[in-house]
C-alpha cells in the first residue's frame, strides 16, 4: 500500500491539516493497518485537552440532538453514490443528495466537488470509474492528491488498489484507466492552478476561462 507523505501525518495528528487534506487523511487512515498507529505516535504531547467545567457538563448536547446526529450521518450513507465513503469524511461533507456529478464526455467517469477550503482554494472530488473506462488525458498544474477508496485503476505502469495515496506532482501528465472487470472510488484534494486537459477538451477547457 502506498501512504501519505510523513509531514501530511504529522499535520494531521497536530491539527494542522486544512479541511481537504484533513479529509484525505482520514479517508487513508480508515483504509490502512499501519498509518493510524504512526499518527497516535506524531500527537503532540502538550497539545492536552483543558480540564473539562461545570458550564462545560451543562452545555454538552442532549442525547435527542446527538442520536439525532447519527441518524443523519446514516441516512447519508444510504445514498449509493455515499456508501463508500468513511464515515467520519462524511460527516464532514454536505448531503450526498445535492452532490451534483458531472461526466467529462464520452468517458465513463463522473465525478463531483465535495468541498473546497477557503483559505488555500484546494478542493476536493469524489469520482468514479466504471469498467473499462479512462479519465481523459490532462496534466496537474497544481499538487494532486488521491486516496482509492474502492476497487482501482492503471496510473500509467502502476496499479492502484483501495487504500493508496496516490500523487500527482505539478507538471505530471497521466491518463487513469479501469480494466473490464474493475471500477474504482477515488477521493482526489486539488490544489490551485488545478488541471489541463489535452486536445479538444482542452480546447473546451481554455474557452470556458
Amino acid at each position: 500500500m502506498m501512504h501519505p507523505p510523513r509531514h501530511r501525518l504529522r499535520d494531521y495528528a497536530n491539527g494542522a491539516s486544512e479541511i481537504t487534506t484533513r479529509l484525505l487523511v482520514e479517508a487513508h487512515l480508515a483504509l490502512c493497518p499501519t498509518c493510524p498507529q504512526l499518527v497516535r505516535e506524531r500527537c503532540d504531547p502538550q497539545a492536552r485537552l483543558p480540564e473539562a467545567t461545570i458550564s462545560d457538563e451543562i452545555g454538552l448536547p442532549s442525547f435527542h440532538r446527538v442520536w439525532a446526529a447519527v441518524e443523519q450521518s446514516e441516512a447519508k450513507r444510504r445514498m449509493p453514490e455515499a456508501s463508500v465513503v468513511p464515515v467520519a469524511v462524511l460527516a464532514a461533507l454536505p448531503d450526498p443528495a445535492g452532490w451534483h456529478w458531472r461526466s467529462p464526455w464520452p468517458s465513463r467517469v463522473k465525478f463531483t466537488l465535495l468541498t473546497r477550503d477557503i483559505d488555500t482554494n484546494s478542493a476536493l472530488y469524489l469520482s468514479y470509474y466504471a469498467p473499462r473506462s479512462r479519465f481523459p488525458r490532462h496534466r496537474h498544474l497544481g499538487l494532486e492528491e488521491s486516496v482509492i477508496l474502492a476497487g482501482g485503476y492503471q496510473n500509467g505502469d502502476v496499479h492502484v488498489e483501495a487504500g493508496d495515496w496516490v500523487t500527482g506532482a505539478p507538471g505530471t501528465e497521466h491518463t487513469p484507466e479501469t480494466g473490464p472487470d474493475e471500477d474504482c472510488w477515488c477521493l482526489s484534494r486539488i490544489e490551485p492552478p488545478g488541471l489541463d486537459f489535452f486536445g479538444w477538451r482542452g480546447w473546451l477547457q481554455r474557452c470556458r476561462r
